[in-house]
Order: structure tokens, then sequence, then C-alpha cells
């Protein structure tokens, strides 16, 4: 099935830069700031969030205020850890007291830009080990240094970028010129990498072409062909490297059969730095690194949870080193200080082995979800509600992680249904603070046609690869949204009132039959009222159908984020334009694709809507075809006569129906998977 194209957003965010923190002769002014629920000399354990790889400085203060005894004669015992490995430390005393130093590596993902450290008190520790460095030499070379340019204006989930989020656009041709800055920057050897996505493909070939000047004097120049990320790289010997420089790159025309498009990512430039840079970050050249300074200490950070400490530099400001490894240079009163110390959420796993019936909501959206938890126990189901962030502690080293969640799911035999009550995002860094938005991770799943998409269905599987759970999400960033939905949802249950079945097609020959194809499975289908958006006054046909009572609404036909079909039988804004709750079924394109990140979709729109709209909604986050869906469809009707809730009918279905993995995992329910469908189809 054809769909529209996901639509542009740009929204402008500025350029990356390193922001350097230097104290003053007070080093415990600023407290590293400590969250959550925390009593002092309660907790034994806490996490460390960290933002920038380099070395990280925990003061006295800070870690007299988790209730480590700084003023003790000896060091105290502390262990640090990443995702379960041990991460050396150093204690130093500073002003009588102790504080903690160690090297941070950063380990980014597509949810987060930060790494957590788990810092346990009273635990055996590991110092950062010591060695000789190698005998100082001659010539004593600058170390180099590397900037990044990058901006994430652009959303595309085609881009097979680990983080699929790119700058801007050059069209063939056509060229974009940027003016930057080095600084403390001396003569030597230049590296300048540019990563890209080659957004178009047609012959001849190659048909793309990328030229690359530093200062109007052509550096590098690349020709490939398709689709596909870039990483392409120039090197030069640079003479004055300092001050002022203007990068371009020029995509010559290829050939009159198309224009090739290419969409930056971003370039890093690599240079010798004179002195040591705000990161304290340096690469070797020689044998013999120049930081400039007397008395720095330095740390061969090669393998990052590996750090050697390799004393000071001599009064020259030089030290022996190994050619290409990389070093952090500094004093630990210059070093950064986390983004915050927190206590971990613990999560009691075995209290959760009868569980049937699972929520995954922030802690802010639990007393609004109790009454509906307090349903499903009355209809016999064993619940249980935890925070995203607790599983995150207990699974995923502190980080949100669709895997946290798997393993969750995963150690407990009982689950039948899972619902994650919060928003999901594709931005980077998206789930680094919870602040006032409900969000709870999605995995992603790359698609033939839409490239990656949101894929809550995924949670379901167990270690064979077989799904084995109904999952569903209420797609709500608020209080207020999630309470919307928790009020309709008990609202459909309770009613008494039948819903009548109303069947709609898009204009085109092929929806039609599919429609055919499963009305026989639909009860009441036969006799259902059917519409036809090429027919006089669909529209407000349809709208006077959704506002005679509840109503099970299926659809067949063209969709996007905003509106289903191209004449607009129902548009994003509609969901405010019938009052009587309905389950909608929506065999189309993505307009269930609540992970966009500046769109919303119909069906959160239409979900948002109180009293009225979708109770929940069965469709796509993603592009397939009716020939790819009528399978499924036909195979979920088929099990809805014995499975009377809808995330049973849908697990049925994708457990019966293998042959399109676009549509199993690309189809999901955004409303509660419990939700009884009663009496109706």
């Amino acid at each position: 099935m054809d769909a529209k194209t996901l639509m542009k957003h740009l929204n402008l965010l500025s350029l990356l830069a390193l922001l350097w923190l230097i104290p003053t002769c007070n080093r415990n002014a600023v407290p590293t700031p400590i969250a959550g629920d925390f009593v002092p000399g309660e907790h034994q354990a806490f996490f460390i969030d960290v933002a920038e790889e380099g070395g990280v400085w925990l003061a006295p203060d800070t870690l007299n205020a988790l209730g480590v005894d700084v003023n003790a004669a000896d060091a105290p015992a502390l262990r640090l850890s990443w995702n379960g490995q041990t991460v050396p430390t150093r204690s130093v005393e500073d002003e009588g007291k102790w504080g903690l130093f160690f090297f941070a590596p950063a380990f980014h993902t597509r949810y987060t830009q930060e790494t957590s450290f788990l810092l346990e008190l009273d635990a055996t520790d590991t110092p950062i080990p010591t060695q000789t460095p190698a005998e100082a030499t001659m010539p004593a070379l600058p170390g180099l240094t590397q900037v990044t340019w990058e901006e994430d204006r652009r959303y595309f989930p085609q881009a097979t970028a680990e983080i699929p989020w790119l700058w801007q656009p050059i069209y063939a041709p056509g060229e974009i010129a940027h003016t930057l800055s080095l600084t403390n920057a001396v003569a030597g050897p230049m590296t300048v990498t540019v990563r890209l996505w080659s957004h178009t493909r047609f012959t001849p070939t190659p048909d793309h072409r990328l030229q690359l000047y530093w200062d109007e004097e052509l550096k590098g120049q690349w020709e490939w062909a398709g689709q596909g990320m870039q990483t392409l790289t120039a090197s030069w010997d640079e003479a004055t490297p300092q001050g002022n420089h203007t990068l371009t790159l020029n995509t010559p025309a290829v050939s009159e059969s198309g224009i090739a498009i290419v969409w930056i990512d971003g370039w890093d430039i690599t240079y010798p730095h004179a002195s040591v840079p705000p990161n304290g970050l340096l690469q070797a050249q020689g044998a013999t690194l120049s930081a400039g300074e007397e008395g720095l200490m330095v740390l061969d950070v090669t393998e990052g949870l590996a750090p050697v400490h390799l004393g000071k530099t001599a009064p020259d400001g030089n030290i022996g080193v190994e050619p290409g490894h990389r070093y952090w240079i500094g004093n630990f009163e210059a070093a950064t200080t986390p983004v915050r110390v927190r206590p971990p959420l613990s999560l009691d796993v075995a209290s959760l082995a009868d569980t049937t019936y699972l929520v995954i909501a922030p802690t802010a959206a639990h007393e609004t979800l109790e009454p509906l938890l307090a349903h499903r126990r009355a209809e016999g189901l064993v619940t249980a509600m935890v925070t995203p962030q607790a599983i995150y502690d207990t699974f995923g080293a502190g980080r949100a992680e669709p895997a946290a969640i798997n393993a969750l799911v995963q150690s407990l035999p009982a689950l039948r249904y899972l619902l994650l009550a919060g928003d999901a995002v594709a931005d980077p860094a998206g789930y680094d603070t919870e602040g006032q938005q409900l969000r709870v991770v999605a995995p992603f799943t790359r698609t033939a046609v839409l490239g990656e998409t949101p894929a809550d269905g995924r949670y379901s599987v167990n270690a064979e690869g077989f799904p084995t759970v109904a999952v569903g999400r209420f797609p709500a960033e608020t209080v207020a949204g999630i309470k919307a939905l928790v009020e309709k949802t008990l609202l459909w249950e309770t009613t008494e009132e039948t819903p009548t079945v109303v069947l709609v097609t898009d204009n085109e020959l092929r929806f039609s039959d599919m429609l055919d194809a499963i009305i026989p499975l639909i009860s009441g289908g036969e006799d259902a009222e059917r519409i036809d958006s090429g027919e006089e006054r669909s529209r407000e046909r349809l709208l006077e159908a959704l506002n005679r009572g509840p109503t099970w609404f299926n659809y067949t036909g063209h969709g996007s984020l905003t509106r289903l079909c191209d004449e607009e039988i129902l548009t994003i804004n509609d969901g405010e334009n019938w009052k009587q709750p309905s389950v909608v079924v929506a065999w189309t394109c993505l307009a269930g694709h609540f992970a966009h990140p500046t769109q919303a979709s119909i069906a959160e729109a239409w979900m948002q809507t109180a009293g009225g709209g979708a109770v929940a909604f069965l469709g796509p986050v993603g592009e397939t075809t009716t020939f790819e869906q009528r399978p499924a469809a036909q195979a979920f009707y088929a099990a809805l006569p014995q499975q009377r809730r809808i995330g049973d009918a849908w697990l049925k279905a994708i457990q019966t129906e293998t042959g399109a993995p676009d549509v199993r995992w690309g189809f999901l329910v955004l409303g509660d998977p419990a939700l009884d469908v009663k009496p109706g189809p």
C-alpha cells in the first residue's frame, strides 16, 4: 500500500559544543545533584550518570552526602562498575578529605547520550593501575585532538545510521560551506572525516560525487553508487591551522538522469593541539607527547574501561607515550562532575512471578492507573505495576534500553498482558531525563519501506523468537492523557450497550476486495454499515455512525500520520468530532506511528479524546502493502470469536500468520491489550 511520505520537520538545533567546568579554589561550592528519594546512610549503592567522555571527579562533599566517611585515615572502599564490568578508580585526598576520580568512557546509544556507572559503598575497590611511562625522546610532538560538528535537524528512518538523525542536504550540483575555528592549533597532520547518507540512486553508476575544499583548496574527492551511509576521510599536512577556516562540501552533477542528493550527518576534524584541550583527551603522534604544562596527571585511556596511570608530565611538559594511544591529561580538580547521582530503584522480580497483567508506567501515573488495575484484578488477573526506571536499573545498567524490558518480560513465566503507560520518542537522548513527560522506551525494528519503526510487539518475543505476550501502549505524555485512556477503557467495558460495526474502505478495488475477504469473518459484518470514501457524503455518514454509540470501526485504504484516504474521510482532528468510544482497526499505513519526533499520529490524537474517539487502535506504524496485510487481517478476525480480548486476538494472529514480518511487528495495539472486545466482531 502506498502512503504519504513522513512530513518534513526542521527545528534547528544549536551547534554541538564541549562545555568545560574549571572549578574555583573552593572545589565543593557546587556539589553534584543527588536525585531521587534519598536518605543519607540508607543506601549502599548509587548510579553516577555522566554526560561526556573524560575524567570525572566525585568531590568530598558529594561522597559525604552519600554517607561515605571522607575524614577517615584510610581511603574509603568504593567499587565502581559499568554494566557489571569493574571500572578502576583513584581515591584522592583533597584538603584532608577523600574524593574519588575515575575515567568515564562514552557509551552513547540511540536512546541516551548519558552513561551510568554503579558506585557501591563499602565494597572492594579496584585502583587505577600505575605504569612507568616509556622514556621521553625527542622530538616531542603535540597530541591530536578531535572536534565534532553535528546538528540533528531531520529524522530519516530510512537511513541506516545507528541514530538516523541528519543535518542538512546537498542537491547536485550544489555545495554547503561552513566557517569554523580551531583553537590552540599548530602545524601538522590534519584529518577531516565526513559522515553522510546518500539519499538517491539511479543509473549510470557511480551516481554520487563529493568534493571537500579547505579554504578553497581541494583536499578530497570521492565517488560511489547508490543509497547508504558513507564515511569519507581526507588527510593532509596543514601549515596554518590556527583560527578561522572555511570547509566546503561540493556535489558536482553526475548526469542528466537525476539529481543526486546527500544528507550530511556531521564531520570530525582531528588536528595537533598545542596544549591540553578542554576535554583533556589527546592522541599521541609519536613516542613523546607534549602537554605544554608540568605536573599534569596522565592516563592511558586507549582501553576506556582499563585506564593506566602513567604519572605526571615532566618539567618541560612532556611524557613518554605509545604512538596512536589515547590519553586523558589533567588534574582531578579540573575533571568534570556527573550530571546526577541517584540511588538505584530496586525491582523484586521474585514477587512478580505470578503476574499475568503487568503495567510499566512512570511513578507520576501510578495513582491514575490504579482503577484499571483494580478492574483487572476483579476479572481474576494477577496485576502488578512497576516503573520503567526500576527496570532499567535492575536489568539495563541504569539506562533506558529495550533489552531491559525484554529481560523482565522473559523472567515472568505467567505473564499474559503487558501495558506500557507512557509515550516513546525517536529523539536522541529522549530518555535522559523523565522531567514532566511520561515515557517508556520502545524497541525499533527495520522495515523494507519506511526503515526503522517502533515495534512494541517485540517485547512479546521469547528466547526462541516466538511471540507469547499480548502487548499494548497508552501513548500519552501526561497524567491527564493517561487518565482519559483509563476512564475510556473502563467506560467501554462497563457499558451495557453493544458496539455496532462500521466498515469503511478507500475507493480503490484492492481495498474493497480486502474488505470483502474479511467481512465473512466479522460477526454481523454482512449487515454492518459499509461506507466507500468515494461515495457522496461519505465523511458525514461516517461521523454520524461514530456518534450513534460505541462502535467497531474497521478501515482499509490509504493512510498517513494525519488523515485516512486522499478524500480525508477522517483526519487527525476528528477525535473531537465523535463523542462515543470506538475500537479502531486500520489496515493502512503510518496512522499509529506514536514515536514520530515532531508529528502526533491519528491514533494518538484520537485516543486523547476524553469519552469519545478511539479506546483502542490496532494499526500500523510503518508502510506495508494490502497484499501483506490481508493474511494478518483474516487471522485477526478469525481469532476474535475465541479470543475476546483485543491483545489476545492480535497475538493469536501473529502467532498463526508469520508471512510478513513488517506487518507482524509494524502493526500494534495502542490501548489496553486486555480490553474486552464485547459482543460484536
